[in-house]
């Protein structure tokens, strides 16, 4: 593949490797050196046209490798040119290869799910004109070097039919392992993806210690039953002996008749702490003309006999003399 511009001094090497930021590699001594952002505007152009010419060789309705493409997702990019033919001075492009790790729920051969993050094989692309040459392979075994992979630990998305028999002549890839999305694994892509955790230094030392030592461990001690709980009590019996006591009102609202003999049957006391206790009958309240005869028949206090005899005004001839008085004069005082 040709272009306008220097494809044999803007890639020196022969396989070049571009990631996201699509920068220009390190320019060979002793020549020019253009603007920056021509430079990277080329790299753009190549890899916009690499991926039109891949799209058309797969019959695919758009592009999957575009520069915007790349500077947006985290992938690698391995671009063969040809050193040998030099149409018009410029050099050429004989292909492609773009890969990136992604991650998959992929189905293993007992039809479980396993989520995995392997290299995928995204793109690739030869030319027509060079095909069968072994460009593809001298590519495809670069990119294994540089990424320190094995052919059977990778995940090919979407591969063509030339593909499959590409992998299948150059590295005995065969057997897939069928799944539900667009990529294809082959056999033996778990036995590298999924490994047995090892067991951690920790738990490995307490195994070496419980098989060294044979002391036998002491029981366990029993505790004693836990008592099942009765019925909650509001308060204890001592506290409630008080209200069976009848408390009498003072004197003389105390002086009701007693019965003579307790009655026959007297009424049940129940001694459960769920009832209600039991209160002794009160006395009835004395009449107001009773209480005022007994206030009358009480006999004086004797502070009040020595009250009336200091008194002057209080002496039985100042009563005398203040009753002798007649009805009319008693009235106007």
């Amino acid at each position: 593949m040709e272009f306008s511009f220097d494809v044999d001094a803007l890639l020196p090497e022969r396989i070049t490797v571009l990631d996201q930021h699509l920068r220009p590699p390190a320019r060979r001594p002793g020549t020019t050196t253009p603007a920056r952002v021509d430079l990277q505007q080329q790299i753009m152009t190549i890899v916009d046209e690499l991926g039109k010419a891949s799209a058309k060789a797969q019959h695919l309705p758009a592009p999957i490798t575009s520069a915007s493409r790349m500077q947006s997702n985290r992938h690698v990019m391995y671009v063969l040119k040809d050193t040998s033919a030099r149409p018009a001075g410029k050099g050429a492009i004989i292909g492609f290869l773009k890969v990136g790790y992604k991650k998959l729920f992929v189905l293993d051969d007992r039809e479980a799910h396993n989520e995995v993050e392997p290299l995928c094989i995204l793109d690739f692309y030869i030319h027509e004109s060079l095909q069968r040459h072994g460009h593809g392979r001298e590519l495809f075994h670069y990119m294994l070097q540089k990424e320190r992979v094995e052919p059977h630990q990778l995940a090919i998305d979407r591969p063509s039919q030339k593909l499959l028999k590409f992998l299948n002549k150059h590295y005995n890839l065969e057997t897939t392992v069928p799944q539900v999305n667009n990529f294809v694994i082959f056999e033996g892509f778990f036995a590298h993806q999924h490994r047995p955790p090892a067991p951690s230094l920790r738990a490995s030392r307490h195994s070496r210690s419980a098989a060294i030592d044979s002391t036998p461990a002491a029981p366990a001690r029993k505790l004693p039953p836990k008592r099942a709980e009765g019925d909650i009590k509001p308060y204890s019996s001592s506290d409630r002996e008080f209200l069976k006591v009848a408390v009498e009102p003072p004197w003389p609202l105390n002086r009701a008749p007693r019965r003579a003999t307790p009655p026959a049957h007297p009424p049940p006391r129940s001694s459960s702490l769920g009832n209600s206790p039991e209160r002794g009958p009160l006395r009835p309240f004395v009449p107001e003309q009773e209480l005022l005869r007994s206030l009358r028949l009480c006999p004086p206090h004797p502070t009040a006999r020595l009250l009336l005899a200091t008194d002057p005004g209080g002496s039985p001839a100042q009563r005398r003399r203040t009753s002798s008085l007649p009805r009319s004069d008693e009235s106007r005082y």
